[in-house]
């Protein structure tokens, strides 16, 4: 580079630490049309995007980066890194694997590849990239952390214990490593060792929640309830919205006769409201079920080449690893070792879905969320069985908002039962999600609801379809979900003339590139449902942005999807990548079209051009995984005799 670029680039990286990232990327994009192919500059085009959370752009970046530098080792793993955050674990494994063999030295595309075997349950191969990558380089406390979370899912606690041990001496400053420590123990039944390592990590932290709520576990364990209530107290008072933590205490004071002494209910989104399990890395953090994500990858990735590394790129938390699951699902242990893991369960489970054999898939699901003890109970409640009549339900809206509109249909069946049920949700999701059945009550937070209730229980929502109805054509069919009258009143005049087709690309533009022969045919007015801030600058890179008519600022403001919902009822048609606006038009009853990827979400079937759950809508399948082409003229070819029978029905 020239001193001037040099000078552009040191500037965009200053932006880019402050968190500039959009000001950062138009520095890079332009550096890179002055001079194609420069592999830091695409490097960092692909960490921005990570960071801003635009992963699809992302891997288009990365794609193009090592199509360009298909002999650099880093190349690969940048690739692999942006396919790890779309939880493609297969295709990542081969993407670090790839840079493993330009470069048996490198350490990252070791423990990276360690982190997805992990993942994918084969926790044996795991332990053994771990090893070669400590063995390259013994300090290298990313791989040795995650090979501590692996050992423990092996059953080898003596061996996961040396490991947060050495990661103590490598970093005796983090105070994760203690209470990772500590909680191992605290599962071993060696809750005096326990309480000592929350201690050093309290040392270290003074106000760390999960530090003093272990110790009250400790405490708890070891019969003395009053100390176990004063730890409670502390983790309560340093992490105020947790409701692992409220009802903890609330069990404590009920049994020491004190319970009118629980503080007020404010918990946010169940997603947070776990305690900590064993070998919980960083200690604060929750991962999700099944991931084991390297927190500090993107800063390898960030540290290959100059200029100076910028801030880390939030990636999935890391997976917590328990105890190793060699049964089926009737604990007959015939499976094999890679479908026998949880993770392996589940995978299988959710291609049973995709093929509608229901009992076996919804079996599948809980077999492999009872055999994973990394998986996060949001709230520290019996779980309901789905036949007793509980005095109080809260059921917890798990996952993305997609799945929720998908199985928050069953809670018209609660109501119906009339199982005195509590939605637990995200604040943005709460407008939304209060439209299905009036009589359940939507709420962010467990304010009135008496925790110390022993007849109080819980359940995810995901789980109802088991509980329930295990076959769909036994749920509620749609529409189902309800807009806001006065939002559908209000959105009337925003239809544009012609047939209005509104459109969703969920950040994938090659999709968006596909909607190109949407917007050629005659007759057609399109309409934006993205409400993505970059939303903008994507339609105004395409040919035929100006055609599309945009939703503008405030839109969805009081709460995810709402002024959605009430617009596309003046819609003539929904056409959506997989996400939540294809679910939104489908839970609406509205006429849809949902271009799917060959191996899409099992809810959309494999074969069929239907969906047993959304009646209304079409799904147009892709042969090629990221290759949109074949599916611009399917789309275009249905769009377009629905344009005729519209005609046909206006005249």
């Amino acid at each position: 580079m020239v001193e001037e670029e040099r000078a552009a680039l040191s500037r965009a990286t200053a932006l880019h630490r402050e968190g500039r990232l959009d000001e950062a990327l138009e520095i890079y994009h332009r550096l890179l049309k002055a001079r194609p192919g420069v592999f830091e500059v695409e490097r960092l085009v692909v960490f921005a995007h990570l960071q801003a959370g635009r992963i699809k752009e992302a891997h288009v970046a990365a794609r193009r980066a090592k199509q360009g530098h298909s002999s650099n080792p880093h190349a690969h793993v940048l690739l692999g890194a942006t396919l790890q955050a779309e939880h493609k674990w297969e295709r990542a494994l081969k993407a670090f694997e790839a840079a493993a063999r330009l470069d048996p030295g490198l350490v990252e595309a070791r423990y990276l590849a360690g982190n997805m075997l992990a993942n994918l349950g084969r926790h044996a191969e795991a332990v053994a990239h771990f090893d070669t990558a400590l063995t390259l380089d013994p300090r290298a406390v990313e791989a040795l952390a995650n090979r501590a979370k692996v050992r423990v899912r092996l059953g080898q606690g003596a061996e996961a214990l040396t490991d947060y041990a050495r990661l103590a001496e490598l970093q005796p400053w983090e105070p994760a490593h203690f209470l990772a420590k500590g909680a191992l123990l605290h599962e071993l039944g060696r809750s005096a060792e326990a309480a000592q390592a929350a201690f050093a990590a309290l040392q270290l932290k003074p106000d760390l929640a999960d530090a003093h709520f272990l110790i009250g576990q400790t405490f708890r364990a070891a019969g003395d309830l009053p100390a176990a209530r004063e730890a409670f107290r502390k983790a309560l008072a340093a992490a105020p919205a947790r409701p692992a933590f409220q009802l903890a205490l609330a069990r404590i004071e009920r049994e020491l006769g004190d319970g009118d002494t629980l503080p007020p209910l404010s918990a946010p989104a169940a997603a947070d409201a776990s305690p900590p399990e064993a070998g919980l890395e960083p200690a604060e953090a929750q991962p999700a079920p099944g991931d084991l994500e390297a927190p500090h990858a993107a800063t390898a990735v960030a540290e290959a080449a100059e200029p100076s590394p910028v801030p880390p790129v939030p990636e999935p938390l890391p997976f917590d690893p328990g105890p190793p699951d060699t049964a089926g699902p009737d604990g007959d242990g015939d499976l094999p070792p890679e479908t026998a893991t949880p993770e392996g369960l589940r995978l299988r489970a959710l291609e049973a879905l995709a093929e509608g054999r229901w009992q076996d898939g919804w079996a599948g699901l809980e077999a492999s969320a009872a055999g994973d003890s990394s998986a996060q109970k949001p709230l520290p409640l019996a779980h309901w069985d789905g036949v007793e009549m509980p005095s109080a339900l809260i059921v917890t809206a798990e996952g993305d908002l997609a799945d929720l509109i998908l199985f928050g249909r069953l809670l018209r069946q609660l109501a119906d039962r009339k199982i005195p049920a509590r939605l637990l949700a995200q604040p943005e999701h709460v407008p939304l999600l209060s439209r299905i059945d009036a009589r359940i009550p939507v709420a962010s937070d467990l304010a009135g609801v008496d925790v110390r209730d022993a007849g109080l229980r819980w359940t995810p929502l995901a789980s109802l379809p088991r509980l329930l109805a295990p076959d769909p054509q036994g749920w509620p069919r749609p529409a189902y979900l309800l807009a806001d009258p006065a939002r559908m009143a209000r959105w009337r005049e925003m239809r544009p003339e012609g047939f209005a087709v509104g459109i969703a690309w969920n950040g994938d533009l090659a999709l968006l590139s596909a909607f190109a022969a949407l917007a050629a045919l005659e007759g057609i007015a399109l309409v934006s449902l993205e409400t993505r801030p970059e939303a903008e600058a994507e339609l105004a890179a395409t040919t035929f942005g100006g055609q599309v008519t945009r939703l503008g600022p405030g839109w969805d403001g009081e709460g995810a999807l709402t002024d959605t919902a009430a617009l596309i009822q003046h819609l003539d048609l929904v056409v959506t990548g997989e996400g939540p606006v294809a679910h939104l038009a489908g839970a609406r009853g509205r006429p849809g079209l949902v271009a799917v990827g060959p191996t899409g979400h099992w809810c959309w079937g494999r074969d069929a051009g239907t969906s047993a759950f959304y009646p209304s809508l079409g799904v147009v399948r892709a042969a090629r995984p990221d290759d949109w082409s074949d599916v611009a003229a399917s789309l275009a070819a249905s769009v377009a005799s629905r344009v005729a029978a519209w005609r046909d029905a206006a005249h």
